[in-house]
């Protein structure tokens, strides 16, 4: 069952992180063509640093749990090397508590502020419509799909520690 629910989140780690890749593509040539019209044709595009803002969100956001997968967040070893591999197990399983629960904090927080946007129909100043949901919506999803990731990482130590004492 474990390895069901983990490929589906990890096929949801894939999905995001590719959706997060297009969007920096389509910021990095919506870009172009704005500073490359504003130049040569003094005609830019509109809206172009409102759109950069919604944009940025799905690029921080949704690789997080992609990374953490992959054992690629930062980490500070230089105090946990000095201890013995038992207190290093023991001290991962408090770190990923302690991240578990700041991840669940954010994504509930940032859940009530997009739905208060959502509600709203808050827009941006710009030339466009353009409405701050669009943007405000990433956070919740990359931080729950993070939490998650952190959860299921928990619960595989746990699988495995209950393996090694029997």
């Amino acid at each position: 069952m474990l390895q069901k629910i983990r490929a589906i989140e990890h096929r949801l780690e894939v999905l995001l992180t590719a959706f997060s890749w297009m969007v920096t593509i389509f910021l990095t040539l919506m870009i172009v063509v704005d500073v490359g019209g504003r130049f040569f044709l003094n005609r830019p595009l509109p809206a172009t640093w409102e759109l950069g803002e919604i944009c940025m969100p799905y690029i921080v956001f949704f690789p997080f749990a992609y990374a953490l997968s992959r054992d690629n967040h930062v980490r500070v070893s230089l105090i946990k090397s000095q201890f013995s591999r038992r207190v290093q197990d023991r001290l991962k399983v408090l770190t990923d508590l302690i991240s578990l629960a700041m991840c669940a904090l954010l994504t509930y927080v940032s859940w009530q502020r997009f739905w208060y946007s959502y509600t709203l129909e808050e827009e941006m100043m710009a030339a466009v419509r353009i409405l701050w949901w669009w943007g405000r919506i990433a956070m919740p999803i990359g931080m729950g799909l993070f939490a998650m990731a952190f959860f299921l990482q928990l619960f595989q130590r746990a699988v495995a520690e209950e393996r090694k004492e029997i």
